[in-house]
């Protein structure tokens, strides 16, 4: 078919005039978005000035990122009110791209933050300080789990505690019975425990509130199963010269693991302990 192609564009000149890649129109005709009004003797498309009116608000819409669904829709039934309900719908969405992104941005900052922290942390030190309340999420561990069983555990806590989008600013932690802890038996766990931020919706059972009160605290390198020992009379050290006596049991939370190194000697963990006047 051959017309007047003075009053038409081809496909070169559109995508010129666009400074988009022929294949663009190429496939927008292939899916039926914008099919050209002919295809000469050569084989060349030609489009009308109406369709260079169409393909203007295609792109400006694509930039924006509108779906192609959603423009060939509106492109069917233009209005004012069809034009701004597509864009409030993108706004939308872009509002909630933007809510993701400060999430993301808290928790790199919490990262951050708690990565800085065990650079200057002092260790080896037991510090008596006041602490607010603090919840927590918890998981009991099931008495005699051991081994892989541990793993899957630790792993269902992180599954259940942590949102999808969302980075906590401490890693797990474990709790060890207080009895346990000073008679020998510091290496059973009865539950891991996180932070809890509320953006995890857990059942009343799974939450516990660490009191607000007087705590010992103490950081130490390595791993907590090898220094446990030497931590433990430390920490009866500092309570017998300081007439104090343990309340809670013992909450151990890394600072410094895998995440930072390969190095086990280089690991830093906390012990937390409320304690009371004797």
């Amino acid at each position: 078919m051959n017309e007047n192609s003075d009053d038409y564009f081809t496909s070169r000149e559109l995508s010129t005039l666009y400074n988009i890649p022929k294949q663009t129109l190429l496939y927008y005709d292939k899916i039926g978005f914008l099919k050209p009004e002919f295809i000469g003797d050569n084989g060349y498309q030609h489009y009308n000035i109406i369709q260079y009116l169409t393909l203007e608000i295609i792109l400006s819409l694509r930039k924006l990122d509108v779906p192609i669904a959603q423009i060939k829709e509106y492109l069917h039934n233009k209005s004012a009110e069809a034009f701004l309900s597509l864009i409030e719908d993108r706004n939308n969405e872009c509002l909630k791209y933007i809510a993701e992104l400060q999430k993301m941005q808290q928790s790199l900052s919490l990262i951050k933050e708690s990565t800085l922290e065990t650079q200057n942390i002092i260790l080896d030190q037991v510090f008596l300080t006041h602490e607010v309340a603090v919840m927590l999420c918890v998981t009991p561990i099931e008495k005699g789990t051991a081994g892989k069983d541990i793993i899957k555990m630790t792993a269902r806590h992180v599954y259940k505690v942590f949102s999808k989008n969302k980075f906590s600013k401490k890693n797990v932690g474990w709790i060890v019975d207080k009895d346990d802890f000073f008679t020998g038996n510091h290496n059973v766990s009865i539950a891991f425990y996180s932070i809890y931020d509320n953006s995890s919706r857990l059942p009343k059972s799974a939450v516990y509130v660490q009191p607000e009160g007087l705590y010992i605290t103490i950081a130490f390198k390595g791993t907590y199963y090898e220094a446990a020992e030497r931590i433990i009379a430390r920490l009866q050290k500092f309570m017998k010269a300081n007439q104090l006596e343990p309340v809670s049991n013992i909450f151990v939370i890394p600072l410094k693991n895998h995440w930072l190194t390969d190095n086990t000697d280089e690991y830093i963990n906390k012990i937390i302990l409320q304690v009371k006047n004797k």
